[in-house]
């Protein structure tokens, strides 16, 4: 899980958003990000599709968390309240359902205890390893 660990962290869009990890197994994973600034819109509050991309980092993260390549086939988010800059916020992904091929998976975003999004995700692969000698 190391290894995969490291190949999932290296993710050049989860630098751009200053995302951290904060758990991963299989078919779940939790990560946090800071509003920062250029992630505001003309309102003043978190873009949606930063909200989103939380949630769909985490997503990758549980999608391909047991070393399976797959890729995201849908996403549907539905925004409760908005987060403004310098708040924390939480994303999650848990598998509901699915196997090698195609997984279904709920996706939470929280700011602090509320939840300020809820959606769901399909994945879908060729049942190809991530890391071959694992």
């Amino acid at each position: 899980m190391d290894r995969l660990r490291e190949v999932l962290l290296e993710d050049s869009f989860r630098k751009y958003l200053g995302a951290e990890v904060e758990e991963i197994r299989d078919g779940y994973a939790r990560v946090r990000a800071k509003v920062k600034p250029d992630f505001l819109n003309f309102h003043g509050v978190a873009h949606g599709a930063f909200i989103m991309s939380v949630a769909d980092f985490a997503f990758a993260i549980a999608g391909n968390s047991d070393n399976i390549r797959r890729m995201a086939v849908n996403i549907s988010m539905d925004f409760y309240s908005s987060a403004t800059e310098g708040e924390v916020l939480v994303g999650e992904a848990e598998r509901i359902s699915g196997g090698r091929r195609i997984g279904f998976y709920e996706l939470r975003v929280y700011r602090g205890g509320e939840i300020i999004a809820k959606g769901s995700a399909i994945v879908y692969g060729r049942g190809e390893m991530i890391l071959k000698d694992d």
